[in-house]
């Protein structure tokens, strides 16, 4: 593909002195995508991510005296069994051999796709050993025997779902569809933690009904639904396939979402609107994807009411948790990426896709306020978060 410019942003290199580089191009279509630059900037940074045991939200469960009641009397027999057996706080390292960075176990799941995406999509990257290094590590038979057991004792066996566990598959995903030696040994080593993931999603989403259908937080039923898909095109397994869009269309065909005007709402990280279009867009086809569409968000195709549903709200505060609206616009952005390749091209002509990719350069100027300036409270998602909203979802 053919790049037209590249556009300068400062960044912070290897967490140093300021450099001006560029960490994103412009596509055809005039929509940002990730340069040599910001391959290499986004690796340091969930390099650094992914290896950092503390902070970590295991920390913050033992350190107040409320959670520590709530372990000790009504959840050591059931819902922490793995905490047994330890007579101290144990280490986020000892629960997640694997995934115990990024200060919780689906940061860093989604870290490590990140490394995974940026090694397979820029091979020369610089850090490219380390990447390597960092996934045999993690991908080892041992440590992921260790976190299958961790899933299937915790949480009822639906420890981080399904937004955690629904990253891992996105992570089998990514490997399934790369021609790489080291990436089918990873794949390899990491399908039982996948296999038992799968059958999580088979028992979910026949067996219980989700406390909200519209999210943009953890508990998005759409963003489990979405990743499980794209699993089960790749591997084939029918039945995932044809559970997921009976629930889908069951959630989701007659209802649609909110307005989206309306978003976000409180400290949602994603958007809860787009991430329904997005498992959508993966059920129907372009012609029924469109007249949905026209139901339930009509202003996305019309071009004198789309700005007004894209338009960046949010103040200029960037840190803590008004972070989450960095990350509910680089979703946006990953969202609004596959309703291009999804939709016909005569459904979005050239003068509406142009407003749709100003709005999403737009937004990605604003989320990247924040990125690269040592905060770890930003840094341990957004990076993932930055890479999956340019290359998430490609032609």
């Amino acid at each position: 593909m053919k790049y037209l410019l590249c556009i300068t942003l400062t960044w912070l290199a290897a967490f140093g002195h300021a450099q001006e580089k560029s960490i994103v191009e412009y596509r055809e279509d005039g929509a940002y995508t990730l340069s040599d630059e910001g391959a290499s900037y986004f690796a340091k940074l969930s390099l650094e991510c992914t290896g950092k045991t503390s902070p970590h939200f295991i920390e913050r469960i033992y350190k107040n005296r409320y959670a520590i009641q709530y372990v000790d009397t009504i959840s050591g027999e059931d819902y922490w069994p793995s905490l047994r057996g330890f007579n101290e706080e144990p280490s986020s390292e000892e629960l997640w051999p694997s995934f115990y960075g990024c200060f919780d176990w689906h940061s860093s799941v989604h870290n490590h796709w990140c490394l995974v995406k940026l090694l397979k999509t820029f091979p020369n990257v610089p850090e490219a050993k380390q990447i390597r290094e960092r996934l045999n590590e993690s991908f080892s038979p041992e440590k992921i025997k260790r976190e299958t057991e961790f899933l299937e004792a915790n949480e009822f066996g639906f420890f981080e779902f399904p937004y955690g566990q629904s990253w891992l598959l996105k992570v089998a995903d990514e490997l399934a569809n790369w021609d790489d030696p080291d990436a089918k040994i990873w794949l390899e080593n990491l399908s039982p933690l996948a296999s038992y993931i799968v059958s999580a999603h088979k028992i979910f989403w026949q067996n219980y009904s989700p406390n909200q259908l519209i999210s943009g937080s953890h508990d998005s039923p759409s963003m489990g639904l979405a990743f499980a898909h794209d699993y089960a095109v790749t591997f084939g397994d029918e039945e995932l396939k044809e559970i997921v869009e009976k629930t889908a269309l069951e959630y989701y065909f007659k209802t649609g979402y909110k307005d989206l005007a309306e978003e976000p709402i409180g400290y949602d990280f994603m958007s809860g609107g787009l991430l329904v279009t997005d498992i959508m867009r993966k059920v129907l086809s372009p012609k029924k994807l469109k007249k949905w569409l026209k139901t339930f968000a009509p202003e996305l195709l019309d071009k004198k009411r789309v700005n007004d549903v894209m338009a960046i709200k949010k103040t200029d505060k960037h840190d803590e948790y008004e972070a989450h609206w960095d990350g509910y616009h680089l979703n946006r952005i990953w969202c609004l990426n596959g309703l291009l390749i999804s939709l016909d091209s005569k459904d979005i002509d050239n003068e509406l896709r142009n407003v749709w990719v100003q709005n999403m350069n737009d937004m990605w100027d604003y989320s990247q306020k924040s990125i690269g300036k040592g905060n770890y409270d930003i840094d341990h998602w957004l990076s993932s978060f930055s890479v999956f909203a340019l290359l998430g979802y490609e032609e």
